[in-house]
């Protein structure tokens, strides 16, 4: 009698674990807690170079940021995000620039975030990649 009492009080933990896990939410790809922060990449196309992508999540989950352009000769260039958006995966957002819009897009795989972008005139684009 004990054995069967052990056994369903095993049987009953392990059912209560199975169902607390099932019911635990997973980590996506779209999650904004993973897009936010400070990214360190390379663009290549039309032009290349080095920059800093730094996206900031208010209370309300709205995103702001900014691009920052690293020239050669340690001079930093910031410019405020336009529009920036985290939906399905995809991030989405755009500049301005010498009295050009750039928009970009990419998507977060692998701790790195890559896409594209290209400048409004659609003159110039290219491709581009960051980690933190």
């Amino acid at each position: 009698m004990t054995i069967n009492i052990l056994v369903a009080a095993i049987a009953l933990i392990a059912i209560t674990f199975q169902a607390a896990n099932a019911q635990r939410p997973t980590a996506t790809s779209d999650s904004l807690t993973s897009i936010a922060g400070k990214w360190t990449g390379t663009f290549d196309g039309s032009s290349n170079g080095k920059f800093e992508l730094v996206i900031n999540q208010d209370s309300n989950r709205k995103l702001t940021g900014q691009v920052i352009m690293l020239a050669d000769d340690g001079n930093r260039y910031p410019t405020d995000l336009k529009t920036i958006s985290w939906q399905n995966g995809q991030l989405k957002a755009s500049y301005a620039t010498d009295g050009d819009d750039v928009s970009f897009t990419g998507t977060y795989a692998n701790a790195t975030l890559k896409g594209t972008w290209k400048s409004g005139d659609g003159q110039d684009s290219g491709t581009w990649q960051a980690t933190r």
